[in-house]
């Protein structure tokens, strides 16, 4: 029994002297979890910032994009625009010139099989000048009207996307890793 007693009496001593290291250790481990709460939630508010600000630069950079989309195809737009209507003058001038050819060799057509000899010789001059100016005259060719297609050939889109991709290694720093 005397054993017993000396022995518990130690074993409060030693738990007296370390109860106040360990109410020291106790408040030292719930300030480092208050710390790690804090930056548990840092990080939390970092990321959502930095989610918000990605997401904002992707949309300005889509909407640069979509900017220039439109203005490019304003440009391709007008250029078909010019050439149409450019072709389509031309069309409407050699009609009306195929409608006069049309016309004129069918009178002269008609004049030779229905009219008197003396009401052909009154027009002849005036009848055989019109077909000769028409016969004579130089048909434009349509090989230089659309010289140039249109066409859209993207310049410097390998080191566009390369940039797109290499950006995140530039802009999205990683944590130093601590223990």
């Amino acid at each position: 029994a005397v054993v017993s007693t000396q022995s518990t009496g130690r074993a409060k001593r030693e738990l007296a002297e370390l109860s106040p290291r360990a109410v020291e250790k106790v408040s030292v481990e719930k300030q480092k979890v208050l710390q790690l709460k804090k930056l548990s939630s840092q990080v939390q508010h970092d990321h959502d910032q930095a989610k918000r600000s990605l997401k904002e630069f992707c949309e300005r950079m889509i909407q640069n994009i979509k900017t220039r989309e439109d203005e490019l195809m304003g440009q391709l737009n007008a250029r078909k625009a010019s050439y149409q209507k450019n072709i389509n003058g031309k069309i409407s001038l050699t009609e009306d010139r195929l409608k006069m050819v049309q016309q004129t060799k069918a009178f002269a057509e008609k004049i030779q099989q229905n009219w008197s000899e003396v009401e052909i010789l009154n027009v002849r001059k005036q009848i055989v000048t019109r077909l000769r100016e028409f016969s004579d005259s130089r048909t434009e060719s349509v090989d230089n009207i659309y010289d140039s297609p249109i066409k859209f050939s993207p310049v410097g889109e390998d080191d566009l996307l390369r940039g797109i991709w290499s950006f995140k290694n530039r802009h999205i720093r990683k944590a130093s890793s601590s223990s």
